[in-house]
């Protein structure tokens, strides 16, 4: 789930799109000189290097957008190190992380984690000391099972939501980690993306299976999945259609039923995320993000230019070469034997990962780096920006990035790090 509270304030912005990050000494530096910055006319065109098109059909915006260079890095800043690091080394108390899953920060700058690995969600003050826990392994209220809470978010009236898909609802808790209630989700739409302002939850189905007409034979599939909105009440509000999941590499025996497979290292598949009061899904198979009104409707379509490369076979050898390089000899040639028929994908997906900021810009990962490309809340491509090395993003205030971090023995710790988007003097 993406955090929806994240994206609730839409923010003014600047007349120019401000570029450049540059990595020295641990620091995220952003400094370019404004003559390389793209300012926009009246047209919606770019006059000084970033260019963008904006066409009105029918009530829909399409945003089509050039690529911005590889050095174009916006002058925003992050700390030298993070401001507040939670977690510890078999501490036996709530700071010992296991299988976090989402985190997210409260307006009085507590932070709410989702800690999988024992079923709870547990709440750290601003200084990083533990102030609750709430939730706990069960199928009672209020308590998780399976890998859960998968997410949190904040919820209208200063609660906590958290996601409990294989519970089939959202639990509810309020600010200290007392539970609520729960809302039953609609039984079809059990994956929850995000979650709205007004409560109102961003979710997709499942899908139909995997199956195929490939009868005793292998090879890549996808299976479709629906994606809506749900009421407040978890009852389905509006479908927003059908989209693609994650391409997998399956194996069928010879009465058509599924033998084996997993998912394709290279597979493409559907992001979503909150955009402030819309709702953003991007298909990875192009560089294309649609924005959803809460009623169904397509509002805004926002592309940027660039062409799609194909992988090679030996990216594919490669990649399975370092993920089995650990292993025992057996096992690691029983498991390139498993592997040894995994066919090419058409093409390298088209970007990673979207989020939303709560200044309101959207955040689109590109693939196989740590660049993401910001757009503004129109939609209009701002530049690019790296994030710390190795941090997973949860959550971008305004001035801060929330994200989760392992170290060489496996510790797990949720990072808060400044970020300044003031332009460099």
């Amino acid at each position: 789930m993406r955090r929806g509270n994240s994206r609730r304030r839409h923010h003014s912005g600047g007349a120019c799109s401000r570029l450049l990050a540059s990595l020295e000494r641990g620091i995220l530096i952003l400094t370019l000189p404004l003559s390389s910055v793209g300012c926009e006319d009246g047209t919606g065109n770019s006059v000084n290097g970033l260019r963008v098109v904006v066409r009105d059909s029918a009530g829909v915006i399409t945003v089509d957008n050039a690529a911005p260079v590889p050095d174009s890095r916006l002058p925003w800043e992050f700390g030298t190190q993070p401001s507040l690091s939670i977690g510890a080394v078999d501490s036996g108390e709530a700071d010992q992380l296991f299988q976090v899953t989402d985190a997210t920060r409260l307006a009085d700058g507590r932070i709410v984690i989702a800690n999988s690995g024992s079923n709870e969600l547990r709440v750290f003050n601003a200084d990083g000391s533990h102030a609750a826990t709430g939730g706990g392994r069960g199928e009672g209220p209020g308590e998780f099972v399976s890998y859960s809470p998968s997410a949190v978010a904040t919820w209208p009236g200063d609660s906590i939501a958290a996601a409990n898909p294989w519970g089939s609802r959202l639990s509810l808790f309020d600010a200290d980690g007392n539970h609520g209630r729960d809302v039953s989700l609609d039984p079809a739409m059990l994956d929850i993306i995000d979650v709205l302002p007004d409560g109102k939850v961003f979710t997709s189905g499942s899908g139909g299976g995997l199956h195929g007409d490939m009868t005793g034979s292998s090879g890549l599939v996808r299976s479709n999945a629906e994606w809506g909105i749900l009421d407040a009440d978890g009852t389905l509000l509006a479908s927003l259609g059908e989209f693609p999941g994650a391409e997998f590499y399956a194996i069928f025996a010879a009465d058509g039923s599924l033998q084996g497979g997993m998912p394709h290292p290279f597979g493409r598949g559907t992001m979503g995320a909150v955009w402030g009061e819309l709702v953003a899904i991007g298909v990875q198979d192009s560089y294309e993000i649609k924005a959803f009104a809460t009623d169904g409707s397509l509002v805004r379509v926002v592309r940027r230019d660039g062409d799609l490369e194909s992988p090679a076979q030996a990216d594919l050898d490669d990649y399975y070469a370092r993920r089995y390089a650990d292993l025992p000899d057996e096992d690691r040639i029983s498991n390139l034997n498993a592997v040894r028929d995994m066919p090419l994908v058409e093409s390298w997906p088209a970007f990673s990962e979207i989020l939303s900021d709560r200044a309101g810009y959207l955040w689109v990962r590109e693939y196989r780096t740590a660049a993401w490309t910001v757009f503004d809340p129109e939609g209009r491509v701002q530049g690019l920006v790296e994030t710390p090395p190795g941090l997973h993003t949860f959550e971008i205030g305004e001035d801060y990035l929330l994200g989760w971090v392992y170290d060489e023995l496996g510790v797990e710790y949720v990072q808060l790090w400044s970020l300044s988007r003031e332009i460099s003097s």
